[in-house]
């Protein structure tokens, strides 16, 4: 009868064993339309991946490869990764029968005194023991290999948040060199207009000591100097905070191991190709991860429902005994047991863990279609900046030439004296004005574009 019980557990490990009626479904209903087209066709040749390099800047190429070894954000990710692996192996683990070992011995010593007078006399014994015992839990309704896959997915996950941080790394640091470039240009520009200025202003010195300028043409030109000046601790202000910002970036605590020399913008790169918006679904390595995670958790409600059915068990034990040390492995008793277990009251623990894995999956879900929506609007805010941005550009640069006609003009009613000074310092203060606005402007096309690559997901540096 022994045997045959025996028999039937094993049968029963064998004919469950592989059942995988409790995997999850792998398609996924999303909670949104994906359009079939970005609103904005920006003519974009063929995609760049590593973009920057079309910038053909050697010293952004460094700041960059420089972030990505020592930037204290991916290193934390990579010990993240590193977890997601050893716990993945350790998923592993559960495939495989434990065995385990216990050796010890004891020395016993009895003293007996049968009276008083008598002396005592001692019994000296010894026993040695050891044991081997083996488990094996059967994954009969694939709980084991869930929990697995949710821990795969999770590691799946956690290498698209580092491709992720990667490629945002990337384009944080080009956009802050471009800032630098930038506020460098404008300084460069004000320092001309600040020596221009003080030239004017010897100018309008001498035209009133002279008598062909009044006191207020003077006051006004050297008002229009302490204007240009105020300007320069600000600009000098924004450099600093940069190149702090690009520091700390790439792992450093101080702007003094910074290399940068650049002080002219570059041109701005080429324009990729789009594509359609459900391409973002497989460029995008935030859209990746969201998918890898919801794949996680709807794993853990797979591995939450079969902890509801019964378990088959498999043990094996073998005993060393005897007195004397040599001849312990001469006496043993082995063991083989099977065993079916299972709940029949816990409190609704268990179901309460299924109901909290599926809200999980169902929060993942909705997280992962948030993801795809963010991605499908940064392009498109991309789209419209960058189309934007440079008609106003256009414009900035109409009003320039325009202003600069105006100072024409006003410079020689003023030199014939049929104007006072005041029309050719509102349109020389303009002039300074549009002329410093049109480096930010135009750096933020620059900015603009590299944002582009940035929603497109393109791949970075590995």
């Amino acid at each position: 009868m022994n045997k045959f019980v025996f028999g039937i557990l094993l049968l029963s490990m064998m004919l469950f064993s592989g059942c995988k009626t409790l995997e999850p479904h792998p398609e996924t209903t999303l909670p949104l339309t994906i359009p079939e087209n970005f609103s904005i066709d920006i003519g974009g040749s063929k995609t760049i991946e590593n973009w920057w390099l079309s910038f053909d800047s050697i010293e952004l190429n460094a700041l960059i490869k420089d972030a990505l070894d020592n930037n204290f954000d991916l290193k934390t990710l990579k010990t993240k990764l590193n977890q997601a692996r050893a716990r993945v192996e350790k998923e592993n683990a559960s495939f495989f029968p434990d065995l385990g070992f216990s050796f010890g011995g004891q020395k016993k010593r009895t003293e007996v005194k049968n009276d008083s007078s008598s002396d005592s006399t001692h019994d000296y014994s010894h026993s040695w023991d050891s044991y081997l015992t083996s488990s094996y839990t059967a994954d009969v309704w694939g709980e084991a290999s869930d929990r697995k896959q949710a821990q795969v997915s999770t590691l799946l996950s956690i290498e698209q948040d580092l491709r992720e941080s990667t490629l945002t790394l990337a384009t944080q640091i080009a956009e802050i060199w471009i800032d630098i470039v930038a506020a460098r240009n404008k300084k460069s520009i004000l320092n001309n207009q600040i020596k221009i200025n003080k030239t004017l202003l010897k100018l309008q010195t001498l035209r009133f000591v002279n008598g062909k300028a009044n006191a207020l043409d003077v006051s006004q030109q050297r008002e229009a100097l302490a204007e240009a000046s105020s300007q320069v601790p600000l600009l000098e202000m924004q450099e600093r905070l940069l190149l702090n910002n690009l520091a700390f970036l790439s792992g450093k605590t101080t702007i003094a191991v910074i290399e940068m020399n650049t002080k002219t913008l570059p041109e701005p790169v080429p324009l990729p190709s789009t594509g359609i918006p459900s391409d973002l679904l497989k460029n995008r390595p935030d859209i990746q991860a969201a998918k890898m995670r919801l794949f996680s958790s709807k794993w853990e409600v797979a591995a939450a429902r079969a902890d509801l059915l019964p378990s088959f068990k498999l043990s094996a034990q073998a005993l060393f005994s005897n007195g004397e040390l040599d001849l312990m492995f001469h006496n043993w008793v082995a063991t083989l047991a099977a065993s079916i277990a299972g709940p029949i009251f816990d409190g609704g623990f268990r179901r309460a863990e299924v109901k909290r894995a599926r809200a999980v999956a169902e929060e993942q879900l909705n997280l992962y279609a948030k993801t795809i929506a963010t991605a499908i609007f940064e392009v498109e805010d991309s789209l419209v900046s960058i189309q934007k941005q440079s008609d106003y550009v256009k414009l900035l640069d109409e009003e320039l030439e325009l202003t600069r006609l105006t100072l024409k003009d006003a410079s020689i009613q003023y030199q014939n004296g049929q104007s006072s000074y005041l029309p050719y310092l509102i349109a020389w203060s303009s002039i300074e004005r549009l002329e410093r606005q049109l480096v930010g402007e135009r750096a933020t096309i620059i900015k603009n574009q590299i944002k582009l690559y940035g929603a497109l997901g393109l791949k970075p540096i590995e």
